[in-house]
């Protein structure tokens, strides 16, 4: 974006802010604008299934092609899109804004956040965090009028390390409520799209991203795994690689043997993906906490376990997590062979009534509850 455009922006920003709010008109938006998904998307449903009216931002003619009737696409840091923001009565969103937003009046900024964290984010990770997002992170805690928490682990998280003194909604993440329906038309939709083939089962790999943004610790040998899949689980499996949205591009860089490994990074909506699976294998990514709440086998591969820890650190040890691990390949391939389901249904238990976890499949109907009262 050049100064001009960047000047444009921003004296909108400005000026429309000023513009009287539509109660009932919701702009929501995903990953900065990167495609309908997750929390947001549950919300954006609801609203529209009670008549409210609903922008969606995108970045691509692709993306705003794919939104389901009804909900109303706006190019991101367009003209229009800062118009409707500027004159909505609700936003929704699960990052951070960015500096230039400006919110005045009446407007309810719910912030659903993206996750349950193991790693340290924001205040409680300022020597890792770049001094500009963490000014813009500030600014954006007060601008919200609701954060979204799954548990009272997060909301303390929340006051603390999010600069926060607001209202908290202990209803779980919407983006969740679909974990707890039948999921046989999602999954068929999964299949359907990436054009998998119907006598495979899945094992999603879903890796968080690094800071280094490289591929390097994506090095699971995809054979192997699903050789070890078909033994324990018995069938025939194939990997849907999914990488992280900050670095989705980076997986044409791996080495994907389409025999064992299928790259569904493109896919927008994970949690489509977690009912289309009967396995996960991820590794420090809060994809495992969205994920307990399916019930089904879950490994973490931690390659790189203490370079991670260095740079971010963790809120708690990981032999605190429901789920087993292994530091390589051999130690991965074990733990999938002697898996024992009923010691995990018995640790996710435990781990939920520690951390006071709170996920019912109604979070989302919560949500427009909360917004309508007001």
């Amino acid at each position: 974006m050049n100064l001009f455009s960047k000047l444009l922006r921003n004296t909108l920003w400005q000026t429309l802010s000023l513009l009287p709010k539509q109660p009932r008109k919701a702009v929501c938006q995903s990953f900065y604008g990167r495609g309908f998904s997750d929390s947001p998307k549950a919300i954006a449903q609801e609203l529209l299934r009670r008549g409210w009216t609903v922008y969606w931002t995108v970045k691509t003619p692709e993306e705003a092609a794919s939104l389901p009737q009804g909900i109303r696409p706006l190019a991101v840091d367009s003209p229009r899109a800062i118009y409707h923001q500027c004159t909505a009565g609700v936003w929704v969103d699960n990052c951070r804004k960015w500096a230039y937003t400006q919110k005045r009046g009446a407007t309810r900024y719910v912030q659903t956040w993206h996750g349950f964290p193991l790693k340290r984010i924001e205040g409680d990770a300022v020597d890792a965090l770049p001094p500009d997002y963490l000014r813009a992170a500030r600014k954006d805690s007060q601008m919200c009028g609701l954060f979204l928490s799954n548990s009272g682990f997060l909301t303390e998280i929340y006051r603390r390390a999010f600069w926060y003194e607001g209202p908290v909604l202990e209803c779980g993440f919407p983006r969740n409520d679909l974990l707890f329906g039948p999921g046989g038309e999602a999954a068929e939709k999964v299949r359907r799209e990436l054009s998998l083939p119907a006598d495979k089962r899945l094992l999603l790999y879903a890796p968080t991203f690094r800071k280094d943004k490289g591929v390097a610790a994506y090095d699971l040998d995809y054979r192997r795994l699903t050789e070890a899949l078909a033994q324990r689980f018995g069938g025939r499996w194939l990997v849907l690689a999914k990488l992280h949205p900050n670095i989705a591009q980076k997986a044409a860089e791996m080495d994907l043997d389409p025999r064992y490994v299928v790259n569904a990074s493109g896919y927008a909506d994970i949690q489509e993906l977690y009912l289309a699976s009967g396995a996960l294998v991820t590794d420090y990514s809060s994809v495992m906490f969205d994920y307990l709440c399916t019930g089904k086998p879950c490994f973490l591969y931690v390659n790189d376990l203490e370079d991670y820890k260095n740079d971010r650190n963790f809120y708690f040890d990981l032999d605190r997590l429901p789920f087993v691990r292994g530091e390589t390949r051999e130690e991965l391939e074990q733990e999938i062979l002697q898996f024992d389901e009923a010691a995990q249904r018995e640790r996710i238990g435990a781990f939920c009534r520690e951390f006071g976890i709170k996920e019912d499949g109604t979070a989302a109907k919560k949500v427009a509850d909360w917004l309508e009262s007001r």
